[in-house]
């Protein structure tokens, strides 16, 4: 209780309190055995040479409880000798108590451990604390065990999930999958190393912000689409377009997860994207090859005819008809056998050309020249480029300049450096000989999918294609991942066909 009088203290200076109640007073003898029996953590008492002389009522309780001797609960025992033929889980930290015992019987320090005592049931942990205590110049030492199994379990539970989540991160770190996580609203708060590789943004560039950054325009759904569908349960996986940082266009197969709090409340939502770009061209590309192959049986009757016309055309016997008609056909059948084993190797540019318009020209025929350095193309750009020029010659013999002898074809190519490397730039020059109707690919058909569609898919590759009456006029830009250069010094400049 306080009292004071009015206040009279002036400015700074210190308030007085005065106490009046009397403090408490402790007995003169505390019942110390009461006060042991009082305490939940188990109680021994240890005489000079480790010999057990007390014990409190939770000390008794537990060995009662777990297999101990019911009559004196090791009363008389040798603490340190029952420590140093301790076994099982325990026994290597019970081996060095008896050395902190006697560490603390000779310096009073505090001796503290901690150590398993599990039942053939339960997980159990105690923490044994030792303290000194001198009574008539004797000494004893206090043995206090404290249950400590829910503490350690828990520190247990949280040294797993620190593992498991630097085991997760290192994953998300190092995978080649790139995995997101976006809240609620859509916007992004996590991006994996692969996320950056696959789209071209740092972290730094898009947390904060929608993940409809890599959205193309007018793309029918809106983030909270998603979100809704895989929140529902209703949407776990699914393919679709999405826009790197320089505007490239990727295909991904997307998983989708909600993500849940504590509560099981959902705050947000994880993607992880894989790049199947390559494989969705390899499979439109295997579908155009598929129909390119029936396109060709549909259109052989025709090459041949045509081949059968160029020859005659030039020779004045039949002898000569024959044997010239028969090594057209030949090179023909090597032409195509050269696009179908392009697969297994590179293959040198002008004998491509030369496979490719072999059929459709006679010995010394002046109509074709081409030019360019010596280059070799991965099979992809054999197979692309093959068909393009079979598109291209077929309806040159069936439309263009080699169906009149005054037409002209100029195939040249050339190599433009580039940050990657050297690209191969193709074109084909077509005039003269052209007829006054209007040649298919002119008119979106087949041939002009193979020339402006199917060219740029296989091989990521930028086309110019026009049909006029002056001519036709076609180019391609190979990027260097399918060009190989040849060694300096060889070059390729010919007129005509041998």
């Amino acid at each position: 209780m306080y009292h004071g009088g009015p206040e009279t203290r002036r400015p700074g200076q210190k308030r007085t309190l005065t106490i009046t109640a009397p403090l408490p007073k402790l007995p003169d003898q505390l019942p110390v055995p009461a006060l042991l029996d009082a305490m939940s953590d188990e109680v021994a008492i240890l005489d000079g040479k480790g010999v057990i002389v007390a014990t409190n009522a939770a000390w008794n309780r537990f060995c009662r409880e777990n297999g101990g001797e019911a009559a004196n609960c090791y009363l008389g025992s040798n603490y340190l000798e029952v420590c140093r033929g301790a076994a099982g889980g325990s026994g290597t930290e019970a081996a060095l108590v008896p050395e902190g015992l006697t560490r603390t019987f000779q310096t009073g320090e505090v001796f503290q451990c901690e150590y398993p005592c599990d039942s053939p049931t339960t997980r159990r942990w105690f923490e044994l604390t030792a303290n000194r205590l001198v009574l008539d110049s004797e000494p004893y030492l206090i043995v206090q065990h404290r249950n400590i199994t829910q503490r350690r379990l828990e520190r247990e539970a949280v040294e797993r999930a620190k593992i498991t989540a630097n085991t997760l991160a290192a994953l998300v770190a190092t995978t080649s999958d790139a995995i997101i996580s976006y809240d609620l609203e859509g916007n992004i708060q996590t991006w994996n190393r692969a996320a950056e590789k696959l789209y071209g943004y740092r972290e730094e560039e898009v947390l904060g912000r929608s993940l409809e950054l890599l959205y193309p325009p007018d793309w029918p759904h809106p983030i909270t689409y998603y979100r809704d569908q895989i929140v529902a349960g209703r949407l776990e996986r699914f393919e679709a377009t999405r826009l790197a940082k320089d505007g490239t266009e990727r295909e991904v197969w997307i998983s989708g997860a909600p993500i849940r709090s504590e509560s099981g409340e959902v705050v947000a939502i994880s993607n992880i994207h894989r790049d199947v770009s390559e494989m969705r061209r390899a499979e439109r590309a295997r579908d155009l090859i598929a129909h390119e192959v029936v396109h060709r049986a549909k259109n052989m009757l025709t090459i041949v005819s045509s081949i059968q016309r160029q020859t005659a055309r030039h020779e004045t016997t039949l002898e000569s008809f024959i044997q010239s008609f028969e090594a057209r056909i030949s090179a023909l059948a090597r032409s195509t056998d050269l696009l179908v084993k392009s697969a297994w190797g590179a293959i040198d540019l002008g004998a491509l050309i030369a496979g490719h318009m072999e059929p459709f020209l006679a010995p010394g025929d002046t109509r074709l020249r081409q030019k360019g350095p010596a280059v070799t193309l991965r099979p992809q750009g054999v197979q692309t480029v093959g068909m393009a020029l079979h598109e291209l010659s077929t309806n040159a013999a069936k439309y263009g300049a080699l169906a009149s002898d005054e037409g002209q074809i100029e195939i040249t190519w050339q190599l433009e450096a580039g940050a990657e490397g050297p690209a191969l730039r193709l074109s084909w020059r077509e005039s003269g000989g052209l007829r006054a109707a209007p040649r298919p690919e002119a008119r979106g058909g087949f041939g002009a999918t193979v020339l402006t569609k199917l060219a740029p898919s296989m091989l990521g590759a930028e086309t110019d294609y026009e049909v006029t009456e002056a001519g036709v006029r076609w180019s391609i830009l190979i990027p260097p991942a399918h060009v190989e250069q040849a060694p300096p010094g060889a070059a390729l400049e010919a007129a005509g066909a041998d």
